[in-house]
């Protein structure tokens, strides 16, 4: 079973530390757990866990398209996860676009940001068997208006 642990706003340092001590003691499998709303301060912690490593990337506030890429510069695009925030405050949901636009000034490949935008995403909610992958990557993007990215109506 897959779990998606969102780390505190307020002492988030302790509270990573804690979750990871909880998901250890739980025989959780750390290939099955994505601890999110990660920042500079609790990736490195997450990382030497096993554990996937979520970000929300915000508007104004928190983590931003800029700062994701210094952070994907030092720990790599394997097992991240990146997406907008859409929760209390002012949302942009075309942040990951951002993100992807800021990765690839950066020196990033079309494949890094790929992977870190769709392939990784695949892969870890793949993990229940309840995605088709295969479909789930067959489809081209932003084609027709429909549920299936591409499929006719």
């Amino acid at each position: 079973m897959r779990r998606l642990v969102h780390t505190p706003h307020r002492d988030k340092t302790a509270g990573t530390t804690r979750t990871l001590d909880v998901m250890k003691e739980s025989g959780l499998a750390p290939e099955l757990v994505v601890v999110g709303h990660l920042n500079e301060v609790t990736v490195k912690e997450v990382a030497d866990s096993g554990c996937w490593m979520g970000f929300s990337i915000y508007p104004d506030t928190k983590m931003d398209p800029d700062r994701m890429v210094v952070i994907l510069q030092e720990f790599g695009t394997e097992r991240i996860l990146v997406n907008s925030a859409a929760d209390w405050g002012k949302s942009d949901p075309l942040r990951t676009y951002a993100t992807g636009q800021a990765m690839l000034a950066a020196g990033f490949t079309d494949d890094d940001v790929d992977q870190v935008l769709w392939r990784n995403p695949v892969a870890f909610y793949g993990q229940s068997g309840r995605l088709d992958r295969a479909a789930a990557e067959a489809v081209d993007s932003f084609e027709g208006n429909s549920i299936l990215r591409g499929a006719q109506s």
